[in-house]
């Protein structure tokens, strides 16, 4: 999204995704990848100064800079944006730390494999946390 007054900038969809990592961040974009084709995934989104660090099921896949450009947070997964999840979540014009952390990713397409055909929607496969970490 692009307010009226902000310079040029790359499209969201325009970012290159390097599908073999799992998270890829670019000019105001953070796609994170799943390692399990379609299913139902937990993720939390927090914003603030300090969070709490996820228990030992957790693993941090990293920490990136990021720029929010209109505070305006959309969610989208493969088949498009979940109009719940999109939110003003973001200050406009600042500059964050976005770190992510996930759980299940390792056992997450053999159980995929597994429940397929068996059950759906197939949901617990994986969870995220995301965290905007102010500057």
């Amino acid at each position: 999204m692009r307010r009226p007054s902000e310079a040029e900038r790359s499209a969201c969809w325009e970012l290159e995704i390097d599908f073999d990592r799992a998270v890829t961040v670019g000019d105001g974009t953070l796609v994170v990848n799943s390692n399990a084709p379609s299913h139902d995934a937990a993720v939390t989104l927090r914003c603030g100064r300090e969070h709490p660090t996820p228990g030992p099921e957790f693993t941090e896949l990293g920490a990136w800079p990021f720029t929010s450009y209109s505070g305006d947070l959309v969610v989208s997964t493969i088949d498009g944006p979940e109009p719940e999840l999109c939110k003003q979540l973001l200050d406009a014009d600042r500059k964050y730390r976005v770190r992510v952390w996930a759980k299940g990713r390792d056992t997450a397409r053999d159980a995929f494999e597994r429940l397929q055909g068996e059950l759906y929607p197939i949901t617990g496969l994986e969870e995220y946390i995301i965290d905007f970490e102010t500057l």
